[in-house]
């Protein structure tokens, strides 16, 4: 008997920590909504863009925004830096590039008249293995 309720007690201790956490991370509120917004890969405001890096790839492989004034809010979801660089019908790069750093948000503005443009990461190998999609302005 002895032995069961020492076995027991930490066995216990350890199921209810257990459903602490489980009820402290499901209480997200405000939490849920940013990461569904961050996540959406959409227009989260007007004029704003916002394009999830994960891992080796972009949240999609196509965006539309609004000419003119566009923020691009670049998410990096996954373990590894990305870089964003806009490149317009011509194969010109539009504006500055953007670098994240993993778990981390880098934002840029950029003036955007209507047509189609290609996103790419420009690290070695992340366009080669996919981290292309295009983007339509309207």
């Amino acid at each position: 008997m002895r032995i069961f309720r020492t076995v027991g007690l930490p066995i216990s201790v350890a199921a209810m920590g257990l459903l602490t956490l489980g009820a402290c991370g499901s209480s997200g509120g405000s939490g849920a909504s940013a990461t569904t917004a961050a996540s959406s890969g959409g227009t989260s405001a007007p004029g704003t863009l916002t394009i999830d890096a994960e891992d080796i790839k972009f949240d999609k492989k196509q965006y539309d925004a609004t000419a003119g004034e566009v923020t691009v809010d670049y998410v990096s979801k996954g373990q590894l830096t990305h870089d964003l660089v806009i490149y317009d019908k011509s194969n010109t790069v539009v504006g500055d590039t953007l670098r994240v750093n993993p778990g981390k948000t880098t934002t840029g503005t950029y003036d955007l008249p209507a047509g189609t443009y290609t996103l790419i990461c420009d690290i070695p190998g992340h366009k080669d293995a996919g981290m292309v999609a295009t983007l339509t302005v309207k």
